[in-house]
């Protein structure tokens, strides 16, 4: 599906068709395309940092408004094309799913938001959510979608434990919860399994950093 950003208060959505109206402001906005479509970002299934950031400099100047009745995006960390369970093998893998309990989520919940303690990891069995960052006057700013295999929740897996991004589910999500102290004890157990998760949580950092800069000098340009 095709990722879109409202022009007048920055809605984000995933759809292949566009509603009449957007659904946060209800302005009869044009939308635009903010796909990736290049391997730096991602790829399709993936946003574009870049055209989200000068989608948000150019914004109309209609407030998006703050969720009243709906929960707040799921706190998710998009992981682009880095996985955390990169170089694990399906023993090592299989290890880490039965750390955890399965949780299900509807599509537009909030798992978590930016700031919070970072108490639990997360594995997508099924399922997309976004990774999104708050800017100022409270406008969520999407970074990256994380998908199934993929992982998210990074940050309760270094100090100081608190995540740096706000996560959203997309669909109807299902994940595998492992709580902090339970997988650090399991990495700390087995020091070649540890050190391949933070081998890729280094890696994670990285890409998320990179998506940052993009869309920073995206939101900086006039015009895109």
């Amino acid at each position: 599906m095709t990722h879109w950003m409202c022009t007048s208060c920055g809605y984000y959505l995933q759809s292949d068709m566009l509603p009449e109206r957007c659904p946060s402001c209800r302005q009869e906005s044009p939308f635009n395309d903010v796909t990736c479509y290049h391997p730096d970002c991602g790829g399709e299934h993936n946003i574009d940092p870049m055209l989200v950031g000068s989608t948000l400099k150019n914004l109309r100047g209609v407030p998006r408004p703050e969720a009243k009745s709906k929960p707040l995006p799921l706190s998710t960390e998009i992981i682009l094309s880095v996985e955390i369970l990169k170089g694990l093998n399906d023993q090592e893998r299989q290890y880490l799913k039965r750390l955890g309990r399965a949780e299900h989520y509807e599509s537009n919940v909030a798992i978590f938001n930016e700031g919070a303690e970072a108490r639990t990891f997360y594995l997508i069995e099924e399922g997309q959510v976004a990774v999104e960052s708050r800017l100022s006057k409270g406008m969520l700013f999407p970074i990256s979608i994380v998908s199934g295999g993929q992982a998210f929740g990074w940050s309760a897996l270094v100090p100081p434990h608190l995540y740096t991004a706000t996560i959203v589910t997309l669909s109807q999500t299902q994940v595998i919860a492992i709580d902090r102290e339970v997988m650090l004890h399991a990495m700390q157990t087995d020091t070649s399994f540890g050190l391949k998760i933070m081998q890729n949580v280094a890696g994670i950092i990285s890409s998320r950093l990179r998506s940052l800069e993009l869309a920073l000098v995206g939101f900086l340009q006039n015009g895109g």
